[in-house]
């Protein structure tokens, strides 16, 4: 969102887009009554190039929706979003500026099939969900819609959609038994159970923004600011607290409030953990457009990736090579008689 003087300007998933696809961009009053009537022109620019313009006359009491559809790509690029507000009966400019906009190519997850390969896939989540987006990328998997199926179901990798998992813990014990035999579990956002996975779930201020461990195979092509950008104006979060040394990976996390060598209890809104033969990697970040977000479709298609390899032990914070306490150094001393003299 930017607030251009009297409006605000909404990106519909903050700017991320997909190319030849049509997208918004919604113009909303800051304050109600006694605007001026505006019209608002715009450019659209790729390397200096102009691709699209338009214009629109502003509703000075509510939403305009201007609907801009950027090109189509063969690889992620960076678009400018030029415009300029300008009063409708002086003509006077009274606002300008400029929005970058990231367009991708609309086929992230074609590859997704091909590997996948054999492996067994389960998705628990409603139909207009993650299944959706795998129905039109043509990935074979199982649906199930409750926590029972699960029980009777062999899996190499499963997929939990935002907001499957109620209220009662038992519905996570299926889940819990197939990592153990060894499947690997992704779990999204999830607001309804007091604790995910034995990790108590908590509803936090949203930080101006989240410490990322950026060289995890699950942010593969994820540039600085894509994945903050996710929160958008979210006042608040539902994130994973995590104990003070706990044999857990954060990849994604709130900021510690102050430095210290010794591991202390974090936030986190991704997290990975070996347990059993498999792993279990939990996902509090608010990606849910699977059809429409390309970020989503960018986390799936690594989650995919990261799942089908082989689980390894995770170590304690203080039993990694980069936060374990160094031991203090050994000084040489020279044993001195009470007589002496340094």
């Amino acid at each position: 969102m930017k607030l251009a003087g009297i409006f605000l300007i909404v990106l519909a998933n903050q700017g991320y887009w997909f190319g030849g696809r049509q997208n918004t961009i919604v113009v909303r009053p800051a304050v109600r009554g006694g605007l001026p009537a505006a019209d608002i022109l715009w450019e659209l620019s790729f390397d200096h190039v102009r691709v699209d313009r338009g214009e629109a006359a502003i509703d000075p009491d509510g939403d305009t929706t201007i609907r801009v559809t950027p090109p189509t790509v063969r690889t992620r690029v960076e678009l400018r979003w030029d415009y300029r507000l300008i009063a409708r009966d002086s003509g006077k400019e009274l606002d300008r500026g400029v929005l970058l906009l990231n367009a991708f190519p609309d086929d992230l997850c074609a590859q997704l099939p091909q590997r996948l390969g054999r492996k067994r896939l389960v998705v628990w989540d409603k139909p207009t969900g993650l299944s959706e987006l795998l129905d039109r990328a043509k990935v074979p998997y199982t649906a199930v819609r409750s926590s029972d199926r699960l029980q009777m179901i062999v899996a190499d990798v499963v997929l939990v959609g935002p907001g499957a998992i109620g209220e009662s813990p038992f519905e996570q014990t299926p889940l819990a038994a197939l990592a153990d035999a060894g499947a690997s579990i992704m779990i999204f956002r999830q607001t309804t159970p007091a604790s995910l996975m034995g990790y108590a779930l908590a509803h936090r201020d949203a930080p101006a923004a989240l410490t990322w461990l950026a060289d995890h195979p699950l942010l593969n092509g994820f540039h600085p600011g894509d994945l903050n950008s996710c929160l958008g104006d979210r006042r608040k979060l539902w994130v994973i607290s995590l104990p003070a040394d706990e044999p857990a990976l954060e990849i994604g996390y709130y900021p510690p409030e102050t430095a210290s060598n010794q591991p202390g209890p974090l936030d986190a809104v991704l997290v990975t953990k070996s347990t059993g033969a498999g792993r279990v990697v939990l996902c509090q970040l608010p990606l849910e457009n699977w059809v429409t977000d390309p970020r989503s479709q960018m986390l799936l298609n690594n989650s995919i990736d990261y799942l089908l390899t082989r689980p390894r032990p995770t170590p304690r914070p203080s039993e990694r090579p980069a936060t374990r306490p160094t031991p203090p150094a050994d000084i040489p001393t020279i044993p001195l008689s009470p007589g002496d003299l340094p």
